[in-house]
């Protein structure tokens, strides 16, 4: 490689880098000025600026869409609910839907393993540094027209309606997926699996349905209600401010206990349907840390205030029910920002 290129590289790199850092620097200051009363409502306001007639219709359907529907309740305090098999309708159809995705996935992700010897030096380091490895989201816009099954149930009233409620107007449907939870070897975690609080909007909702039955090894989702999480985060910051460490939007499990909140962890055990709805703009959580030998099987769904990165739905299949067209138009908008196959839950 000739010095010119070589020069070109290096300030390729170093532009990314500082890119990299920009984005950081603003994420954390959104973090720390969505945490405090006064930033949440200047926030809050700026959302409705930036769309006052979408905001006014989502909360004008979703009065008389939660009044005539009774769906499972999150606690608004506590900023997440339990669900559970016996609140869901057609939940045999969407898991056999599911598993059968997932064994079609599973098949090929084996067959990029077992390809891995044949693979340069250089080309199998880059795939063991691989986030995707442990923590695979397999589903794309494809496979959710192929699986209308699985976007009719994100949009039941039991589910959309337990969002809806929760978030005070009718929410963007984001993502619908299934998240695959691997092992990771060695003693090291990942940012995903450590604790942390979600970056999009004010606030959301994401559900975490259990596809099989999840124990201990199978790494259970783990989480701090939000009212709990206020506490923990204050604390820990004035720590780190004690000890000249600086502000990080990742928090070790040695933290969350130095501040007295290991006793305020829940860890999501449970049968196949079991499962969460929770905000994870509020509640502190980490991703499942799976044992050997063992996988836990997710469906994830998310809602949000605001719109974000997106599955592009049949939007024109819902365009005769108000409730149900409000919480997908979005995905077809011209700047939508659309998940592709590759793309990777945070």
């Amino acid at each position: 490689m000739s010095e010119s290129a070589v020069a070109k590289k290096s300030v390729t790199w170093a532009i990314r880098r500082a890119a990299m850092q920009v984005k950081q620097a603003r994420k954390n200051l959104y973090y720390r000025v969505r945490e405090t009363s006064g930033g949440h409502a200047l926030l809050q306001a700026a959302e409705f600026i930036r769309s006052p007639l979408d905001h006014r219709a989502r909360r004008s359907v979703a009065e008389g869409y939660v009044a005539r529907t009774k769906p499972p309740v999150m606690e608004p305090a506590k900023g997440y609910g339990l669900t559970s098999v016996d609140k869901f309708e057609n939940f045999d159809a969407v898991v056999a839907s599911a598993r059968a995705l997932f064994d079609k996935k599973k098949a090929e992700i084996d067959q990029e393993i077992a390809a891995l010897p044949t693979l340069s030096e250089h080309k199998r380091e880059r795939y063991l540094k691989r986030k995707d490895r442990f923590l695979r989201n397999l589903l794309n816009d494809h496979d959710l027209s192929s699986n209308p099954a699985l976007v009719d149930f994100a949009l039941s009233d039991a589910v959309l309606g337990m969002a809806t409620r929760y978030l005070g107007g009718v929410p963007y449907l984001c993502r619908v997926d299934i998240v695959y939870s691997l092992p990771r070897p060695g003693g090291d975690n990942l940012a995903s699996q450590l604790f942390h609080v979600d970056p999009e909007g004010l606030t959301q909702v994401k559900y975490f349905i259990h596809l099989y039955d999840v124990g201990e090894s199978e790494g259970p989702f783990t989480f701090i209600p939000a009212d709990e999480t206020t506490r923990i985060l204050a604390a820990i910051r004035a720590l780190r401010r004690q000890q000249g460490k600086p502000h990080s939007g990742r928090y070790l499990d040695e933290e969350i206990d130095a501040v007295g909140g290991t006793g305020s962890i829940v860890r999501l055990k449970g049968p196949t349907g079991g499962g969460i709805a929770i905000d994870t703009s509020r509640c502190l959580h980490m991703g499942s840390r799976v044992q050997p030998g063992a996988f836990r099987l997710c469906l994830y769904l998310q809602y949000c205030t605001t719109p974000e990165q997106t599955n592009v739905f049949d939007v024109h299949r819902y365009r005769k029910d108000p409730v149900r067209h409000l919480a997908v138009k979005h995905s077809i908008a011209p700047n939508a920002n659309r998940i592709g196959p590759s793309q990777q839950m945070a």
